[in-house]
């Protein structure tokens, strides 16, 4: 009976020994998602990269951030709220602007260069998950500067096309906003750990 009783005893042990997680609880982040106006909308275009961006990189530094499919007024009223803290982008807007270009032309192919500067500002607002308090907010600019090719025409005689190239403006675009969406998780790194 003696050694039923130990035995049990070193199993519960080793129960209780197996249930204890060592590892620190992650800080849950709620990324808030704006309002969408219009889907292909080239500012809500920006603002959704950069809201889906800056939930990878905070997720990417160890966070476990998560989208919440609400705007800040939508959680305001909502008493089951489970983040820690949540983030939200306001504005989001992004540009790409042509500026001048040159065109280098054959006997059936031309293309034409153009100065592309892509830009994209918003504001980062940080809020603590149960008082819905704002803890930070900040400005994000971030822009980027490229020579690419505009249009490319092909054609003979008789027949001439000309095929632009607005995908190209479309990427550089989309990397300025996930760039925007690093210096956003950094400084929400930062406010997090300070609180």
């Amino acid at each position: 009976m003696k050694r039923l009783v130990i035995a049990l005893a070193a199993l519960l042990a080793a129960g209780s020994a197996l249930a204890f997680d060592p590892a620190p609880a992650r800080m849950r982040i709620g990324v808030l998602r704006p309002a969408e106006t219009y889907r292909w909308e080239r500012a809500t275009y920006c603002q959704r990269v950069v809201v889906e961006s800056l939930r990878d990189e905070l997720r990417n530094r160890g966070f476990d951030a998560y989208d919440v499919e609400a705007t800040f007024e939508d959680i305001e009223g909502d008493a089951d709220r489970d983040a820690d803290f949540y983030v939200e982008i306001i504005g989001g807007d992004g540009e790409s602007i042509d500026y001048g270009g040159i065109g280098v032309g054959g006997r059936y192919a031309d293309i034409s260069f153009g100065m592309i500067l892509s830009r994209v500002a918003a504001e980062l607002r940080i809020y603590d998950g149960r008082t819905l308090e704002t803890l930070a907010r900040q400005e994000l600019d971030r822009k980027s500067r490229a020579v690419m090719p505009t249009a490319i025409g092909l054609g003979g005689r008789s027949f001439f096309a000309v095929i632009a190239t607005p995908f190209l403006e479309r990427a550089q675009l989309r990397n300025v906003a996930r760039a925007a969406a690093r210096d956003a998780a950094g400084h929400v790194a930062n406010a997090v750990r300070e609180q």
